[in-house]
């Protein structure tokens, strides 16, 4: 190799343009060494290991001004962060093309029903909502405090026996059969109703590979359809269930009012209808409030949440009066354990992102207070818990 290199030589040397030298020159990532007496910029041996750098952490996502950074730092240990935070980063940003190819995926299975774009953007806007769905359930099984299955406590809930006939709408993925196979009863039938280009298709599969280790008499079958449409309730129609299953579905509907009146219909005399609904919060908005109290910052915005979503619960109660003689609500415990201020922080944004701006403003007075205080003694519990109704006929 030449003692010293033009921008072409060393250009052509690392298979990079003389154009993305000259940027590297601007932004202060490579400069030359020397200067010819053609005026040519010089290069030597240590500029092309630098350049290799720039090609390695350009190829793996950096910005050039996270380069540059880079280059001014060559302490191993932040470097080794600093890759670590990258490969993080770049793990979310495949989650999330991987996302949008679930999407994608779930409007292409959709195309047999001759949608429009108002019907694709609906399915997208959906899928969506489901994905969000199952980063919440992640989520909570990374900070669950009692390491009790969450479908195992929803599955002792609803009182199944012998004979049941169930009606599971938005069946999704099936969780609350997969997670308790062992326990279902014999002579049990379920109709899980779902649409195709969502978890529903694995549900299916799993169904065909398993359903022979089922008890004697008991079937459970997959139907794809679409809950917001009348042929599908003419279909459903067709019969009564003792028990009927609406968990983290209405909010994917856009008429709530008719889907509860569709489900009051086919439900037996004696039968139980399971649902959940959105609300408030009550043991979670306590703590949090409190510690907004103790930290010293407005609560306002945290108050008028809890307002809005105890109306919600309000409204939703008078809708099931309607149909059903009566109905209980049904608190299943859910505690999660935090071991950092960071986590506990994150936490409280979600469940006030209205307020999140404000937070944001207090992040270092909220996280001193969690190390000081909450934190103090180590890992935090935080007591919540999940309601369903309990509609009866």
């Amino acid at each position: 190799m030449k003692e010293k290199m033009t921008t072409g030589e060393i250009a052509k040397q690392a298979g990079v343009s003389p154009k993305a030298l000259r940027i590297y020159d601007e932004k202060g990532l490579l400069k030359p060494v020397d200067i010819s007496e053609g005026n040519y910029k010089l290069y030597d041996k240590n500029s092309l290991i630098i350049l290799e750098k720039i090609i390695a952490l350009k190829h793996i996502g950096f910005s050039l001004e996270e380069i540059k950074t880079n280059l001014e730092n060559d302490d191993m240990s932040a470097i080794k962060e600093l890759l670590e935070n990258q490969l993080e980063m770049m793990n979310q940003k495949i989650y999330e093309l991987q996302k949008s190819a679930g999407c994608i995926k779930s409007a292409l299975a959709r195309f047999d029903e001759n949608p429009d774009w108002d019907d694709i953007a609906d399915i997208i806007k959906k899928m969506e909502m489901s994905q969000g769905a199952d980063e919440r359930r992640w989520y909570a099984a990374d900070h669950a405090a009692d390491g009790i299955e969450w479908y195992e406590k929803i599955f002792n809930s609803m009182s199944f026996k012998e004979s049941d006939t169930v009606l599971d709408l938005g069946c999704s993925y099936g969780l609350l059969w997969r997670k308790n196979w062992k326990r279902i009863p014999s002579n049990f039938s379920v109709e899980g109703y779902d649409i195709h280009g969502n978890w529903a298709d694995d549900l299916y599969e799993y169904l065909n590979e398993n359903r022979a280790s089922l008890p004697k008499g008991s079937d459970i079958q997959v139907i794809f359809s679409n809950l917001e449409k009348s042929e599908t309730w003419e279909k459903i129609k067709a019969k009564k269930y003792s028990k009927i299953i609406a968990h983290y579905l209405l909010s994917y509907l856009n008429d709530e009012k008719t889907f509860i009146t569709n489900v009051a219909q086919v439900l037996a005399k004696g039968g139980m209808f399971s649902v959940n609904h959105y609300g408030e919060a009550a043991k979670e908005y306590n703590f949090w409030e409190k510690v907004l109290d103790e930290v010293g910052v407005d609560k306002q915005f945290a108050l008028k949440k809890r307002a809005e979503r105890r109306q919600m619960d309000t409204d939703f109660e008078v809708l099931l009066s309607e149909h059903f003689e009566r109905f209980e609500k049904i608190s299943l415990p859910c505690p999660l354990i935090f071991e950092s201020a960071e986590a506990l922080f994150d936490r409280m944004l979600k469940k006030y992102s209205e307020g999140k701006k404000y937070l944001e403003d207090n992040r270092n007075k909220i996280e001193e207070y969690f190390d000081r205080v909450v934190l103090k003694d180590g890992p935090v519990t935080v007591d919540m818990d999940s309601v369903f109704y309990h509609c009866f006929k």
